[in-house]
């Protein structure tokens, strides 16, 4: 009896390291599919799409799937480490996603000639309402009509809040995002 304990209690250890490992394959994303799907995954997961939590199931170490509402994304971790995003949602409807940048490809204004616009501050602001904010700092930064900005639901990456948006230019659709620190103040919009 002393011997299974033990081994138990290796499997057990085993067993949580394998899940953890499997996870950890998952890589930091946002991105926008076909029919404003939304989809974003913290670096080890989860993935969440249209802001919940999806289902993730792990193929191996590349490949994962996520569903949630009738909705599947599929990522693959390319050789090169690159992630690549599509999606099946009902009825056939497919399509490839629109990768956003990480963190930390837009937040660095270091090579960047405009200044940082530290002027417009939003603390205080409720998670709510920072899709509003992000819609007036993109028609700012892009200078199109607040009609023509779509912003989504804001949600947390870390220790700062994201919110996602798009708009038409001419026979194509720019998306952006709009980062915020974790109490609401405005950092950016890329």
């Amino acid at each position: 009896m002393h011997v299974l304990i033990p081994a138990l209690g290796l499997a057990a250890a085993a067993l949580s390291m394998s899940t953890t490992s499997a996870m950890a394959a998952v890589p930091f994303i946002n991105a926008t599919c076909p029919g404003r799907i939304e989809v974003h995954a913290d670096e080890g997961g989860p993935i969440y799409v249209g802001g919940r939590e999806a289902t993730l199931k792990r193929f191996n170490d590349n490949y994962y799937e996520a569903r949630s509402g009738g909705v599947t994304i599929s990522l693959t971790n390319r050789p090169d480490g690159t992630p690549d995003v599509s999606y099946t949602g009902k009825g056939r409807a497919n399509g490839v996603c629109q990768i956003k940048a990480a963190p930390d490809d837009g937040m660095s204004r270091s090579g960047d000639a405009r200044p940082e616009p530290r002027g417009r501050r939003s603390a205080g602001v409720s998670m709510g309402a920072l899709p509003d904010q992000c819609r007036r700092e993109a028609t700012e930064e892009f200078d199109v009509r607040s009609s023509d900005v779509t912003t989504n639901m804001a949600f947390r990456s870390g220790e700062r809040i994201v919110v996602q948006g798009n708009f038409r230019d001419g026979g194509r659709t720019t998306f952006f995002n709009c980062w915020f620190e974790g109490d609401g103040n405005f950092i950016s919009v890329n």
